[in-house]
């Protein structure tokens, strides 16, 4: 009798490490990104997800650090590019993280055929790369974009006289929206890459009216903006009546804004505009940034 107990607890012993050891696996396969908590550091791997609340609207970020940057002195810099996703890409939460993969820079990353470095005017540069997802797309957000860039600074070795942004679609709007916030703003950026922009001229979060056209056009900043001509949600006409009006307010504005108008139809542009391979002047957009620097 005694051994049919002491085997009976023997049993119940493995069932309950049993059942342990299968709950603590389960969660760990339910975790659909390995979140790092410490900024500026990661493994063998080049590009990471970071579960930081950023801002309010900002919970979780990717991140993209250059070879050699960890290793690389505290005195040695890196240019920053900021990417500013579209509508289809709000995410609650680092669950939906992923979806900043979909387009823009860091799908090249993803797929292993972003430049690792990039020469101009003789001078060799690597990127980093952050890339914030936002919860909602009801607003610009200007002030907690400028939250990101001052986190960034902080955290990584930025050359603060390099930070580029770009977007997509409402990030591209974001980005527009965010220069035009301030001189203090604008005057933090180098260039900017607006692709589809979301410059909804009933909506003033979005619009580009007088005074926001005033203050990019008063810090000279370069901008290359891209569209469709048969942009069936974001119209083309947004993105030039937004153009027009920095031209307007500053006709001596060096660099004057340059446009790119796809012969295609349909909300994009995006795709090709990031690919490294597609050049204007024998420039792709990122050797292109790197022209400016403030």
């Amino acid at each position: 009798m005694e051994s049919a107990v002491t085997s009976c607890r023997h049993f119940l012993k493995k069932c309950f490490v049993t059942i342990v050891l299968a709950f603590l696996f389960g969660c760990n396969k339910q975790k659909p990104l390995d979140i790092v908590q410490t900024p500026g550091t990661q493994s063998s791997y080049t590009l990471q997800p970071r579960g930081i609340i950023l801002s309010e609207h900002c919970k979780s970020y990717y991140e993209y650090l250059p070879e050699g940057y960890i290793s690389s002195g505290s005195n040695t810099k890196y240019p920053l590019m900021i990417f500013l996703h579209g509508g289809l890409e709000l995410g609650n939460d680092s669950t939906e993280l992923y979806k900043i993969l979909k387009h823009g820079p860091l799908k090249h990353v993803s797929a292993g055929n972003f430049p690792t470095s990039f020469t101009v005017n003789g001078q060799t540069y690597k990127f980093i790369i952050i890339a914030p997802q936002f919860t909602t797309s009801e607003n610009s957000y200007p002030d907690e974009i400028d939250n990101i860039i001052e986190y960034t600074k902080r955290n990584y070795k930025v050359d603060a006289s390099r930070i580029y942004l770009t977007g997509l679609s409402v990030g591209a709007g974001m980005a527009w929206n965010y220069v035009g916030k301030s001189s203090n703003y604008a005057r933090k950026i180098a260039a900017i890459v607006p692709i589809g922009s979301y410059l909804h001229e009933a909506k003033d979060e979005f619009k580009i009216n007088n005074g926001k056209a005033q203050v990019i056009a008063s810090s000279n900043l370069p901008m290359w903006c891209t569209h469709n001509d048969r942009d069936d949600i974001c119209p083309l006409s947004w993105e030039v009546n937004a153009i027009n009006l920095v031209k307007s307010s500053n006709p001596s504005m060096h660099p004057q804004p340059k446009l790119t108008v796809f012969n295609a139809w349909g909300h994009e542009g995006w795709t090709q505009t990031y690919d490294p391979n597609f050049k204007e002047n024998n420039m792709n957009i990122y050797e292109w940034m790197l022209q400016y620097h403030r």
